[in-house]
């Protein structure tokens, strides 16, 4: 498993998180379920043949470059040979701060991005033909979001972004009318130009930060249990917490060895040889390819 990130143009960083390539055998591959993370990302496939299949659906997925939406369920892959990707992972107003396209009928969607963005088709030849070197590709893949983020005429509502950044920053523990009131919208507004913008509903991405927030305080606190879980994070009950558990990644943690599975996303990296400087860490925590190195026994 090999994982390396790459800066990005500054004009960017208000709308992507990170550029990162990624490679991982076929077998961590099927044993890695992503987990929703309020991230959608655009994925470049650097390997000979891009087909992975969702093992939950049986879908297949053919596509050179995808975009992935906001995703409320898990996915867990299988692919027919290694995976070498580049993965740009936007902020959650991001892809339609770049691109314009409403995002909810992106929702848990995995489509070929070159259908979505037509710019990218006419770059597809060049792109396959430096598959082999993954910084031009990432240099390309940054050289045309500017371009696109420059044609853009319309900004993205800055009382969404608030509205966003209030969710995360209370780890998604946030009524929708004290939000509505902070932001100045009311609240079909906020849940109209939400969906429209981010791809879900304020309330599903207040959901879905906090359990990414259970994730990371189970990473950082792996043995603290069900009641501090429950009590650090405002849920009814413990029942009120294994339904969440249970609707974002199919499975129930019957044992502690199924909850460090899913909770400890580090742990088969850093055991590979995974290094990095805190900074780069801490991005790296707070970023979709987080879930990338989340380790998940298909048997969960």
């Amino acid at each position: 498993m090999k994982v390396k990130f790459y800066d990005s143009d500054p004009l960017l960083n208000d709308h992507v998180l990170m550029f990162a390539y990624a490679e991982l055998s076929a077998e961590e591959l099927s044993k890695t379920k992503f987990l929703p993370d309020n991230a959608t990302s655009l994925t470049l496939f650097l390997n000979t043949d891009p087909t992975v299949t969702d093992y939950f659906t049986g879908n297949t997925i053919n596509y050179r470059i995808t975009f992935s939406g906001q995703h409320s369920v898990s996915v867990l892959y299988t692919p027919r040979e290694n995976i070498r990707i580049i993965n740009v992972d936007f902020l959650p107003w991001g892809a339609y701060s770049v691109f314009g396209k409403e995002q909810s009928a992106l929702h848990n969607v995995t489509s070929d991005a070159t259908e979505l963005f037509p710019g990218l088709k006419k770059l597809l030849p060049d792109l396959e033909a430096h598959l082999n070197d993954a910084e031009y590709c990432v240099r390309v893949l940054e050289t045309f979001l500017l371009s696109e983020l420059q044609k853009r005429t319309k900004h993205t509502d800055e009382r969404i972004i608030y509205s966003c950044n209030e969710i995360i920053r209370n780890n998604g523990k946030i009524p929708i009318t004290e939000l509505c009131r902070k932001a100045g919208i009311s609240q079909s507004g906020l849940r109209n130009y939400f969906s429209e913008m981010i791809g879900v509903t304020p309330k599903l991405f207040g959901r879905i930060t906090r359990f990414t927030a259970v994730q990371k305080f189970l990473g950082e606190n792996p043995n603290v249990g069900w009641s501090d879980i429950v009590h650090q994070f405002d849920y009814f009950d413990q029942n009120h917490f294994i339904r969440e558990f249970k609707q974002f990644t199919g499975a129930i943690p019957k044992n502690r060895r199924q909850w460090e599975a899913l909770f400890d996303p580090l742990k088969k990296a850093v055991e590979d040889g995974f290094a990095a400087d805190p900074e780069q860490m801490k991005r790296y925590r707070d970023a979709s390819l987080y879930q990338i190195l989340h380790y998940t026994p298909q048997n969960t």
